[in-house]
């Protein structure tokens, strides 16, 4: 026997094995994505081939090649259909059943084939069990491997030809999801394609274990299961503004609904005809427009005003494709600049009811410094800077500090940045409390106005996503990623202190028998239960699952066994769930600053080895829990 077919099975196995829990994981974490039946099919494939290769049973070697064969059917069409989740949405339903036909029959082949041998035939002979090539079969030339590799080919093509309509953002992420899938592809179709190397060894599995690092790294880091990439044909028909492009002979290719909605048509009905061919105006804009980028403002009906953004549309060797042409309905913004024009009061009036507030600063001709004063305020700028004594306006820039005027001053008494704007955001103190005011200062002349923009409710709005950015919506505590990040700061800032892990006894078996939903709200208490027995400074968080982690920075060994001893025994009290009664115990590890280490996730890897030393002694915590503190405590 060759010594690969001695450790190569194991490998196989244990790729397996990692595959289908990455699947499971993957299925638990979305159970809407196809990326966790994809990663099942992949684990199917490569256990089959732990059976099948260097197997002396011909039961085993059958089972194999039927996992084999199952997988490879239907690898394919989940793929098909990653590439339709990625781009323009599911498949139809009749599509996938169609596709579906021939991957059935080729499973149905495989486990009736010890009856008719259409797809391999198994020989036993004294040196062992001599099996047929694969390219040997009419089912596996001639439907499965055409239909096979045609189909996921055409699948990897046509995401790699969307890669440009896939958000920025997002291409990196499929780009790795695409080697993960044609490296083993192109493998498997050059050995049995072209009969490149040995027709019995298992190329396609080999190359699918070699990738294992890749997967994992693509479902646990990126994350490829938790997002849908945003294809840029939906912001396209989003857009508010009509959007129309146009060969070089002037004929729509493209419009967006709101280019349907102006011109009166479907986007199919007006594929191919001329834009405005009746409307001169637009035509010699359009003529313009062909070697520059152009804006211009035209009447297309007596009560209708647009505006064209008119631009080349090259490619990526800067050949002209065409002209993209964007309609802007600019009707009631004309009408009401004309209103404006018309009267200075209503201009006045709506600066005045303005919620920005609005300043203008002028030089002082009559003092000697010519410092820059004051004068116009509206309403907004007053209640603003209430803060200041006095009216607004002939105050010099200098007493109005919550404005940074030497920021100002800066800026406008520079030659260089005289004629430009500046911005930037400061706090503000009001009669209401804390806010935010953003400043705006444009140059006007040789003067400048100040534009003042509450942006408090934004800010709070930020801090809040911020919070919640850390936070686990679960039970309320800190998140993995908030944990560490305020976990390190409390190590970092104290020489002494304590780390804790914990998790919950026998959570999986009550998750399963009262289900998910009390399994959570059974975290849920345990995580505001925690929280009661510590103090503001301790910083508690759940790294997943049942698994929580609290820093005590600051206490000596006596005061973290009591707070351990505390922990422990308020999570061994009762919980009532949905009307019921359970108990549920938790562990504790514990590791100490600075005997265990100074860095975050060594003590909790400490305190975690050291909880899984104490678990022994979990049935006697009832009865002596200051001995399962101490053994709780990491030597």
């Amino acid at each position: 026997m060759p010594a690969t077919e001695t450790f190569l099975p194991p490998i196989f196995g244990l790729a397996a094995v990692l595959y289908l829990g990455l699947a499971v994981y993957v299925s638990r974490s979305s159970p809407q994505s196809i990326i966790g039946f994809v990663l099942f099919l992949i684990g199917t494939m490569v256990g089959g081939t732990a059976f099948a290769y260097g197997a002396t049973d011909i039961a085993l070697l059958n089972i194999g090649r039927v996992l084999n064969f199952f997988s490879a059917s239907f690898l394919p069409v989940a793929f098909y259909g990653v590439y339709r989740h990625y781009t323009s949405g599911p498949a139809k339903r009749f599509v996938v059943a169609l596709l579906l036909v021939i991957p059935i029959c080729t499973t149905l082949l495989a486990l009736t084939n010890s009856w008719h041998g259409m797809i391999w035939t198994v020989v036993e002979s004294g040196s062992g069990l001599r099996i047929s090539n694969t390219t040997d079969s009419f089912w596996f030339m001639r439907v499965h491997a055409p239909f096979s590799y045609g189909l996921f080919g055409f699948a990897a093509l046509a995401l790699m030809s969307r890669l440009p309509s896939i958000a920025a953002a997002h291409r990196r992420t499929v780009v790795l999801l695409l080697l993960c899938a044609v490296i083993p592809f192109i493998v498997s179709f050059i050995n049995n394609m072209f009969g490149i190397g040995p027709q019995d060894f298992p190329f396609t599995s080999a190359g699918l274990v070699v990738m294992l690092p890749l997967n994992v790294y693509v479902s646990l880091s990126l994350r490829v299961y938790e997002f849908s990439p945003l294809a840029y044909q939906t912001l396209f028909d989003h857009v508010r503004d009509p959007i129309i492009v146009l060969d070089n002979d002037g004929r729509i290719i493209c419009a967006n609904k709101k280019a349907g909605e102006m011109l009166g048509h479907s986007e199919r009905e007006l594929l191919g005809q001329k834009l405005w061919e009746d409307f001169p105006e637009a035509r010699a804009i359009l003529e313009q427009a062909k070697d520059l980028d152009l804006t211009q403002t035209l009447k297309m009906k007596v009560d209708q005003i647009y505006e064209l953004s008119v631009a080349p549309l090259t490619d990526a060797h800067g050949k002209q494709q065409g002209i993209i042409v964007v309609c802007r309905d600019v009707t009631d913004r004309r009408q009401a600049l004309s209103r404006l024009a018309d009267s200075e009061h209503l201009i006045r009036t709506l600066i005045e009811t303005s919620s920005n507030g609005i300043l203008r600063f002028a030089r002082d001709s009559n003092d000697p410094q010519h410092r820059f004063r004051c004068i116009f305020a509206n309403r907004a700028a007053e209640s603003y800077l209430s803060g200041s004594t006095g009216t607004l306006v002939g105050m010099p820039l200098e007493k109005l500090t919550q404005l940074e005027p030497q920021r100002l001053l800066a800026h406008f008494t520079d030659d260089q940045h005289a004629k430009s704007t500046i911005s930037f955001e400061t706090a503000n103190e009001s009669v209401s409390g804390e806010g935010w005011l953003r400043i705006v200062g444009e140059p006007v002349g040789e003067d400048f106005s100040v534009t003042l923009v509450d942006i408090t409710q934004r800010k709070r709005h930020e801090d809040k996503m911020l919070a919640d950015a850390l936070c686990d919506p679960l039970t309320g505590v800190l998140n993995r990623r908030g944990f560490e990040k305020e976990g390190k700061a409390c190590v970092r800032q104290n020489s002494t202190g304590a780390v804790l892990y914990l998790d919950l006894n026998e959570f999986k078996s009550i998750n399963d028998r009262f289900g998910h939903q009390a399994g959570d709200a059974l975290l849920k208490a345990f995580g505001h239960r925690l929280g009661f027995c510590l103090r503001p400074e301790d910083v508690l968080g759940r790294l997943g699952g049942d698994e929580f982690a609290i820093v005590l920075p600051g206490v000596s060994v006596e005061d973290t066994k009591h707070v351990a001893d505390r922990l422990v025994g308020t999570a061994s009290e009762a919980y009532i769930i949905q009307g019921q009664e359970i108990r549920c115990t938790a562990s504790v590890g514990i590791s100490l600053m600075p005997e265990h280490g100074e860095e975050l996730w060594h003590l909790i890897s400490v305190a975690d080895q050291a909880m899984y030393n104490a678990k022994s002694l979990q049935h006697d915590a009832a009865n002596d829990r200051a001995a399962y503190i101490e053994a709780a405590i990491a030597s």
